[in-house]
């Protein structure tokens, strides 16, 4: 019958569901395949590119490894003069840029990954700003600008977070705003948008200003996408294009965010907020080494040090710091050489080079712990500390289960070198005398005469006493040096004694000191 379906039996209907079934799993073998094949392919193109970007993050940071070795060994130089002394600063703060750069590709790979955390330290957020305002005038010097920073009054000094981060921050979003200023101004501030004295939380807000060429408004949120420039960056042929992506994401990764507004022709303002911790117990503050180290103790073992480098400026390097203070020192080009070396001269400690002809550093170190193992009572183990040029956690576990017993990144800074020495061989230093006078009247050796501190606090306002004391607690070091400064000279005791604090970085004291008196 023309026009309708004949009704379909049993069989026919278990026949096309069967095959239906058969249909959708070949369908569903056939998408899993490509899956495979293309998952496969793109863990193989995810390797190349691990590979390739440790390979040049290798090859990149090698040189610049000598660069600011041997400019941090000539600005030890006490005969150079103020003007030869700003030109090493600008090597060395050049170079730290350079490296930054180096580290904004690596870090978007780590961000493409999902790899990306946070490293809390503690830090002096004063001194970091001074150190991008340095590293930045010199740039702006060669153009009609003027850059102009400005710290509110009422941020804390000393904070807790990701200091790496929050300086690439502000480097990649001033850096920006120089790069479409030709003439005119730039302004940063940095405020406070709330502080939780209890859980020490702190919200910080960076803003960028300038009148420069402005962006379209078409524009606004691509230049927030990796590897985005607008025209005008496209033609200064200036950075890689990453720098406001991963701005950003290192933003939210505090729990803040980066926004812009923009007028073309007149100017864009960046804004970025941020959360950190302020830190105020100020003896656990890792405060770098104020005085020089300029040898050994007296009547210490005879520290025999291996450095095993194959690129020759980096070994002259390594040989210059370890001789300068005293140890007995010698270089292998490999990881042969250094086995050999090993074995005949038996060092206490092997600086070793991960990536070198002939034998790598990990196959050498490999050896070492092998031969160890099978002479447990021929010496005790070598300390083997790894000096590596890769960015890369994974490369950094491998390192530590071969058997190294820690690691340096390069470049590296030279206090460094010696804090993991005194670590692994328990050796004492000798510093340079330090010529600092906190005062006209003496050095105050010892705060402990609270009867003659406490009577010139009395004669003190009771407003400075308090302002003194929340400045303290929040320890705005740059503001208690007013405070200080506020005193009248006959108390000159009180004065030498918070000097001496301030210079301890002993903000608690200051506060109990304090304690004796009404507070608002």
């Amino acid at each position: 019958m023309t026009g309708k379906s004949l009704p379909w039996k049993s069989l026919e209907i278990d026949a096309a569901e069967e095959l239906r079934g058969t249909l959708l799993l070949a369908v569903l073998g056939y998408f899993q395949s490509i899956l495979e094949e293309t998952t496969r392919k793109a863990n193989q193109a995810n390797l190349a590119k691990g590979q390739f970007l440790a390979k040049m993050s290798h090859e990149l940071r090698t040189p610049l490894n000598a660069i600011l070795g041997f400019a941090q060994i000539i600005d030890r130089d006490n005969s150079l003069s103020s003007e030869q002394q700003k030109y090493v600063g600008i090597i060395n703060r050049s170079g730290e840029h350079l490296l930054s750069l180096i580290n904004d590709v690596l870090e978007m790979s780590r961000i493409e990954a999902g790899q990306l955390i946070l490293h809390q330290n503690y830090f002096d957020l004063y001194k970091l700003i001074q150190s991008v305002q340095e590293l930045l005038s010199f740039k702006e010097s060669s153009q009609e600008i003027s850059l102009d920073f400005h710290i509110d009054s009422d941020i804390p000094q000393y904070l807790e977070g990701d200091e790496s981060k929050l300086r690439q921050i502000i480097v990649n979003l001033v850096g920006n705003a120089i790069k479409f200023t030709q003439v005119g101004q730039i302004d940063v501030h940095l405020c406070l948008l709330s502080y939780d004295n209890n859980s020490r939380d702190i919200e910080l807000q960076l803003q960028v200003k300038d009148t420069g060429v402005g962006i379209k408004k078409e524009n606004l949120e691509t230049i927030f996408e990796p590897f985005k420039q607008t025209e005008k960056g496209g033609e200064n042929h200036e950075g890689t294009g990453l720098g406001l992506s991963i701005s950003r994401q290192f933003a939210r990764l505090m729990e803040g965010d980066i926004t812009v507004e923009s007028e073309l022709g007149k100017g864009s303002i960046f804004t970025c907020t941020l959360k950190m911790m302020v830190q105020t117990k100020i003896e656990d503050f890792v405060k770098q080494p104020s005085k020089q180290i300029i040898g050994l103790q007296p009547s210490q073992t005879d520290y025999r040090i291996l450095v095993v480098e194959d690129v020759k400026d980096n070994q002259l390097l390594m040989m210059k710091i370890l001789s300068s203070v005293g140890f007995e020192v010698r270089s292998a080009n490999n990881g042969q050489e250094a086995l050999e070396m090993w074995q005949k001269w038996h060092p206490q400690l092997i600086w070793m080079d991960m990536r070198m002809p002939v034998m790598d550093g990990y196959e050498a170190s490999r050896r070492i712990r092998q031969l160890e193992a099978e002479n447990p009572n021929r010496q005790t183990p070598v300390i083997i500390i790894a000096l590596t040029a890769t960015a890369f956690d994974e490369e950094r576990k491998a390192i530590l289960e071969i058997g190294c017993n820690d690691f340096v990144p390069k470049p590296f800074k030279e206090a460094v070198i010696f804090e993991k020495m005194k670590q692994y061989l328990g050796l004492e230093y000798v510093y340079q005398e330090s010529t600092i006078n906190l005062s006209s009247h003496g050095t105050v050796n010892e705060v402990d005469n609270f009867e003659q501190l406490n009577a010139e606090m009395e004669k003190m306002p009771k407003a400075w006493v308090e302002e003194l004391r929340k400045t303290a607690l929040s320890a705005r070091e740059k503001n208690l040096i007013h405070l200080i400064q506020e005193i009248p000279e006959q108390y000159f005791f009180l004065a030498d004694s918070l000097n001496q604090m301030l210079e301890e970085l002993a903000f608690e004291k200051i506060v109990n000191l304090t304690e004796g008196f009404n507070h608002e």
